[in-house]
């Protein structure tokens, strides 16, 4: 027994909340409240070690859980007498997590091999993408929360961009995408997917360009969590259904994906809205760098 969850496998809470679905709100709604004070610059002080990211998940989820901010292979005294500890952790059918004492011992390693690297400062943009997602990725295979993994990952992240000179934005991250990216870190060792998406959500014009077709998306009553979504890359060959052009910006569908891209890289004539199109975007270059701005002007009536 790991004692972290009542006899229904509802994660054991401050309020005694046994209802999955309450609990969910509850902590929902008071996480989302300490993540805007981390944004307004409370909370822990960066230091990118085992102490910060112990912190990070106490501050985000203090008023949720007893266990908030111990790792899982602590044995945690919970107030109903018993003691919680998790030692393995694992998906269904997944590969396992670190076990035990390679928990803390991969936190350590983490956070020297982050202190070796100047803790990613005066890299250019991609560069430093590239290596981030790597960390990420290596803290991911961790895993060293029995929740809350991900939401404090990411605000570690978010701080490690801004020490530096950097920006992250993962609220353009759709949760498909990040469990597509996440499966092929941690089960295969391929991190391809998560240093695209740490090249898109640290380019400001692409996550413009992601948000404004994800808040369409929403207006229509489109739930676009549930779809692998991302801007197109360069020198790539693209197959699917248009699904509408908006000013410079263009959004486009297949069986697995959601594409955002620019209106000049599609063929000529322009393809009407829900016909299919194949093309190729050009290579990348200085010239043709992308540029997500144009007219707020809807990028379709659907997906079809």
């Amino acid at each position: 027994m790991t004692n972290y969850a009542y006899e229904n496998r509802n994660l054991k809470n401050i309020d005694g909340l046994t209802d999955p679905a309450k609990l969910s709100a509850v902590e929902a709604e008071r996480v989302a409240g300490r993540l805007i004070e981390l944004r307004l610059g409370g909370g822990p002080q960066p230091t990118f070690d085992t102490r910060h990211l112990k912190a990070l998940h106490h501050h985000l989820f203090q008023d949720v859980y007893e266990w908030a901010g111990r790792t899982r292979d602590e044995r945690v005294q919970l107030s109903d007498g018993t003691v919680a500890t998790m030692p393995t952790m694992q998906k269904i059918d997944g590969e396992q997590f670190a076990i035990g004492p390679a928990i803390s011992s991969g936190l350590h390693r983490f956070a020297d091999d982050l202190r070796g690297q100047n803790f990613l400062r005066g890299l250019d943009r991609e560069t430093f993408a590239d290596q981030a997602a790597v960390y990420f990725n290596r803290l991911n295979s961790i895993h060293p929360f029995r929740e809350g993994n991900g939401r404090t990952q990411r605000e570690f992240m978010i701080a490690l961009a801004k020490n530096a000179g950097h920006e992250l934005s993962f609220d353009v991250v759709s949760a498909e995408r990040m469990a597509q990216a996440s499966i092929a870190g941690h089960e295969r060792g391929d991190v391809d997917a998560f240093k695209r998406m740490f090249r898109e959500i640290s380019d400001p014009e692409r996550v413009q360009t992601l948000d404004k077709a994800q808040k369409f998306l929403t207006s229509q009553g489109f739930d676009w969590q549930d779809r692998y979504m991302a801007t197109t890359e360069p020198s790539r060959r693209y197959d699917g259904v248009l699904v509408g052009v908006g000013g410079s910006d263009f959004m486009m569908h297949d069986k697995q994906s959601i594409l955002v891209g620019k209106t000049k890289d599609l063929p000529r004539p322009l393809p009407e809205q829900g016909q299919h199109v194949v093309f190729e975007t050009p290579e990348k270059t200085r010239a043709n760098a992308w540029k997500g701005r144009g007219r707020d002007d809807d990028c379709g009536h659907g997906l079809g």
